[in-house]
């Protein structure tokens, strides 16, 4: 086969499966469902690696291509051609000649990354101010105590609340409301599923995923990733729960949380949006009593880790000669 095409079959099973894998990552929920946080690793390794593949699409077509060097010129741009010759395992004269400065292509990588750092950087920024201005507020209207072993803030708010902030702002928060209608063991798996959000990292995570994301959500693949893993996040804490407290107790509590999360009454929704992890949802409580199968699922999951593991494969081969190039001094 070809370069040329080699390249272009590369490239657009990098596309395509942006566009289309999204289904496979949702059909492959009853075989990650059981794991959720290993579930959560390898939707994260999954989107990690797409963008790895998706980065190397500049490089390798450098391979095949041959532009103007209008961006450096002169001994700069000499450098530039030896380091890609040096990159370069296809035989000389596959050139095709283009308008496309070669330079573009290579520094594709560095500016992905780029625009990635750049918009977790601001996420980050934006979400410690959200924070900042929401514990503020909660300050203000709790009361701190102990309830079965945790620390916990107590809101004397209308609405059944339980949910987890960072711990080094906030950490638990349960309305006076949900405490009257939650019997010790409820309480006791609230708690438990909060704590395993503070214990697990669960706002690191989302911090990552939402920041890393943004700027990439309007690829179906990436949007469906960072769509599912709050939700194996929960599930996760559902599982630490109900070690603790048994499935009982968390699927009552559950039921009395009811299907969303409640905003506090005295405070404004945007405050806590996006910021909280929260035990309400009741769909979760027929995975806790009656678990699905794990291997309906089980075929969509192989396609999709065979298809990152041969995009994984090509990309690391095209970013490791360029490195391997850059190591050597580009041969000169």
């Amino acid at each position: 086969m070809a370069p040329v095409t080699i390249i272009l079959v590369f490239v657009a099973g990098i596309l395509l499966f942006g566009a289309l894998g999204a289904p496979f990552v949702r059909r492959a929920t009853p075989a990650l469902v059981g794991t959720p946080r290993a579930a959560v690793a390898v939707l994260s390794a999954t989107a990690a690696f797409w963008l790895l593949a998706l980065a190397a699409v500049g490089p390798m077509v450098a391979w095949v291509i041959s532009g103007p060097a209008v961006l450096m010129p002169g001994t700069t741009g000499e450098i530039c051609q030896r380091c890609l010759a040096a990159a370069n395992p296809l035989p000389q004269g596959t050139a095709v000649d283009t308008i496309v400065p070669v330079l573009l292509l290579i520094l594709l990588p560095l500016l992905l990354a780029g625009a990635l750092l750049f918009s977790l950087a601001r996420y980050s920024v934006r979400r410690k101010a959200a924070m900042r201005s929401t514990c503020q507020s909660l300050n203000r209207v709790t009361s701190s105590t102990h309830l079965l072993g945790y620390q916990v803030l107590v809101v004397n708010d209308p609405a059944p609340v339980a949910f987890a902030l960072p711990k080094k702002r906030c950490g638990m928060v349960i309305s006076q409301k949900l405490l009257n209608l939650l019997d010790e063991d409820e309480l006791h798996a609230v708690l438990a599923h909060e704590s395993a959000h503070l214990r697990q990292r669960h706002h690191l995570i989302l911090l990552l995923v939402e920041g890393l994301t943004r700027p990439l959500r309007w690829v179906p693949l990436i949007r469906a990733i960072a769509d599912a893993i709050p939700h194996y996040l929960e599930i996760a804490a559902d599982c630490a729960a109900r070690r603790e407290t048994g499935t009982p107790a968390l699927a009552s509590a559950l039921l009395k949380l009811g299907d969303r999360a409640h905003s506090l009454e005295n405070m404004p929704q945007t405050q806590t949006d996006s910021l909280v992890l929260n035990a309400a949802g009741t769909d979760r409580i027929r995975h806790l009593v009656a678990p699905s199968s794990h291997r309906g699922g089980r075929g969509y999951l192989v396609a999709v880790m065979v298809t990152i593991a041969l995009m994984t494969t090509t990309s690391t081969a095209v970013h490791g000669n360029y490195i391997q190039a850059a190591l050597a001094g580009c041969a000169f």
